[in-house]
């Protein structure tokens, strides 16, 4: 578990929980939709208004209704909705190699290391 904090709003991050697994796994796929119906064509304005309302719905469905305005303000402006969703996913990517990495220190525990298998395949 980590927190995150972006626009002064401090969100907890946990890939290890799987309530919260469960949201970011539902919300991305409907972000993938609906990016495949974003408007390739067109006003450039109107473009990226349904572009940043991608984030802004993101961070709703992963942390609750008016969690995007909270992190990515009234004022819909890409840069900030991109910066604002590359923190996101670095946070998301630390706290996933943290929990392998503790995983894997538990497991680890568990196996006998590569010298021992020898010793006892030799007996």
């Amino acid at each position: 578990m980590s927190l995150w904090e972006w626009n002064d709003v401090e969100l907890e991050i946990d890939m290890d929980d799987v309530d919260f697994l469960e949201k970011y796994e539902n919300a991305f796929a409907n972000m993938e939709v609906k990016e495949n119906e974003l408007m390739k064509t067109g006003k450039k304005s109107e473009i990226a208004r349904e572009y940043c309302g991608m984030f802004y719905r993101l961070f709703n469905e992963i942390f609750g209704p008016g969690t995007g305005e909270k992190l990515l303000g009234e004022k819909m402006n890409v840069r900030n909705c991109e910066e604002c969703y590359t923190s996101f996913i670095a946070e998301c990517q630390k706290n996933v190699m943290e929990s392998n990495k503790r995983k894997n220190a538990m497991m680890n525990k568990f196996r006998p290391n590569r010298a021992q298998r020898r010793a006892a395949g030799k007996k």
